[in-house]
């Protein structure tokens, strides 16, 4: 026979972890994105890069009529089976290092208002610029999705935002916990816009609230605690400053995709790996009169499944 399930054909290994919630609390008022990735763990492991994959469709591309499975998985009674290969694909995260240093001289240490933790003061201070450096990586995976709605030169309408959640629907992608959007801060303010324009109340979104957009209003505080600005048909929309412009700066971009969650993983759209955690190390420099505070990760992220989301990019 032919075709059959081999080693070559799946030869994809992946492992699992969450990122430290310690982390996610220092840098929660910045990072915005990362928190939907689907996570890879390569500590203690040799290699610096993993292989994320998942099993290659034999029925055919969702939308095309039915054409990939009509007769092709059809059965006679007494007749033998065609072997069909079991393949898999993959998707490669390769982990890379951030890393930031402080030196503080004892004078400062020794003069500075009694009860003052400095260790405290970096470790939180290093998290934010760390995680927002990794944070800016992962905005710049928004626009690199194959399907793309907005037009360019164009300010964000609600019908994009509309086409962009039903066309991953529509790509036979499902998401059971949901989807999420993440925009560029003008897009944001391009959406609301069109929002209030057509409400008689522009603090709830009368026009939108009960019908099929399902905008009932604004997130928690306003967006000013974590940076979801609204709902859009029940899904969070998440507000950032460090996404990417296209198009020579003529556009910015953002997204909608399938966040990872436990009943979401199979179709997440993008993922992390990590192969060193967020860490703070002290070094005495005594020549100096001065402490290194060295804080470091070695983290990367990738796209793992292209129909699982959609990217925005419209005026900027």
């Amino acid at each position: 026979m032919t075709a059959e399930s081999t080693t070559t054909t799946l030869n994809d290994v992946y492992y699992s972890a969450i990122i430290d919630p310690l982390m996610m609390d220092y840098a929660h008022d910045w990072v915005v994105a990362t928190q939907f990735l689907r996570e890879y763990s390569l500590i203690g492991q040799a290699s610096n890069a993993v292989d994320a994959w998942s099993l290659a469709s034999d029925m055919g591309t969702v939308g095309d009529g039915g054409s990939g499975v009509d007769t092709e998985f059809n059965a006679t009674q007494a007749t033998d089976l065609s072997n069909t290969a079991l393949d898999s694909n993959k998707v490669t995260l390769t982990a890379s290092e951030f890393g930031v240093m402080r030196t503080i001289t004892d004078n400062v240490l020794e003069d500075s208002i009694a009860g003052i933790d400095w260790l405290r003061i970096v470790l939180q201070d290093s998290t934010r610029i760390l995680m927002t450096c990794l944070e800016d990586d992962v905005c710049a995976l928004l626009s690199a999705f194959s399907n793309t709605y907005g037009v360019s030169g164009a300010d964000l309408t609600v019908a994009q935002m509309l086409a962009a959640q039903v066309g991953i629907r529509k790509r036979g992608i499902r998401a059971p916990d949901g989807l999420v959007y993440v925009l560029d801060e003008q897009q944001v303010d391009d959406v609301e816009a069109a929002l209030i324009a057509n409400s008689t109340s522009s603090a709830v979104y009368t026009a939108a609230q009960d019908r099929l957009l399902g905008s009932p209003g604004l997130g928690a505080n306003a967006g000013m605690s974590n940076g979801q600005v609204m709902t859009f048909r029940g899904y969070p929309v998440w507000s950032s400053g460090l996404t990417d412009t296209a198009d020579s700066g003529a556009n910015v971009t953002g997204a909608c995709f399938v966040p990872s969650s436990p009943a979401n993983d199979s179709m997440a759209a993008l993922g992390i790996v990590w192969k060193r955690m967020f860490r703070l190390e002290t070094d005495r420099d005594i020549s100096l009169r001065a402490t290194e505070y060295v804080a470091t990760m070695r983290v990367g992220v990738g796209e793992l499944l292209d129909a699982a989301g959609s990217s925005i990019i419209t005026d900027a």
